[in-house]
């Protein structure tokens, strides 16, 4: 009796050892490189996650944390695997629901890149804006201005700068830009464009406690730290909680139309299917 519990034994460990056996040479010509319970982690499973041209060092500790990491979360995968219900467990119907999500995206998607009219007019745009101006209100100062750097102890650039920038004359553009491009370390001409005011603070030293106050008060600006001096002319400028101007809200309005037209195309495009499906009788109510 003895003998043949003994030889049963030996069968199931037998087995058991050649189950998981299989299960390790599932992949016989790849590198197991960690094991959690009956997963196992392969070499082929981590390729690609080092980047190119990284030193060794740092790829070992790159493949090192990966590996730690899913041996981690297999650890935890498997302990919640032994404490939930098979209920519990049960995902089909949340896998179902992501998969007729994603195949409904997917089409949504090529419709949108076949059917989609995406040529937007400027009189659309401008439209948009004056029907919706006070969707456009601006969270903080924008300026058009021009701005140069210059060394502090050179008086003869900052005379020039100053005579180029006076709010009352008319700037030669090309003689200013000769100017800047052999006596200044750093310029910007931004007449045409608008700039946010909190951008030039962080490119001269500005500080102040009101920014409309500053702007209403200060045309020319020359200032100077510890090495260098700077000169600033304001063109132009809108203050917080103003209207933002069209040319700031070009992209921003046409992406706005575009997705308009997304979200109609789509529409149409259900309520269609819907209708024919109804028509042929596709669809029963109980």
């Amino acid at each position: 009796m003895r003998c043949k519990n003994f030889l049963f034994s030996c069968i199931i460990i037998l087995s058991f050892a050649q189950c998981n056996y299989v299960k390790k040479r599932l992949r016989p010509d790849d590198t197991i490189l960690a094991k959690v319970h009956d997963d196992y982690l392969y070499s082929s499973d981590i390729k690609g996650i080092v980047p190119d041209g990284t030193a060794r060092e740092d790829s070992i500790l790159i493949v090192k944390n990966f590996i730690e990491n899913w041996a981690r979360n297999r650890v935890e995968l498997h302990y919640a695997e032994k404490n939930l219900s098979a209920e519990e467990k049960n995902f089909k119907k949340q896998l179902e629901d992501y998969r007729n999500s994603l195949i409904i995206y997917t089409y949504e998607s090529r419709l949108i890149e076949q059917k989609l009219d995406t040529v937007v007019l400027i009189e659309e745009i401008e439209d948009y804006y004056q029907k919706n101006k006070q969707n456009f209100i601006l969270r903080e100062p924008i300026i058009k201005m021009i701005y140069v750097k210059i060394p502090k102890d050179s008086l003869k650039a900052a005379q020039l700068a100053r005579k180029f920038l006076q709010p009352d004359t008319i700037l030669d553009y090309d003689a200013f830009e000769r100017f800047c491009l052999t006596r200044t370390s750093d310029y910007y001409i931004s007449i045409n464009n608008w700039f946010l005011f909190r951008d030039l603070q962080n490119m001269a030293p500005i500080t102040t406690f009101n920014e409309e106050l500053f702007l209403k008060g200060n045309r020319l600006i020359d200032l100077t730290d510890d090495q260098w001096r700077y000169l600033v002319r304001i063109y132009a400028y809108v203050t917080k909680d103003g209207i933002s101007p069209l040319s700031m809200e070009m992209e921003n309005i046409k992406n706005i139309i575009l997705n308009t037209r997304k979200q109609e195309l789509i529409s149409k495009m259900r309520e269609n299917l819907y209708e024919k499906a109804l028509k042929n009788e596709d669809i029963e109510f109980y």
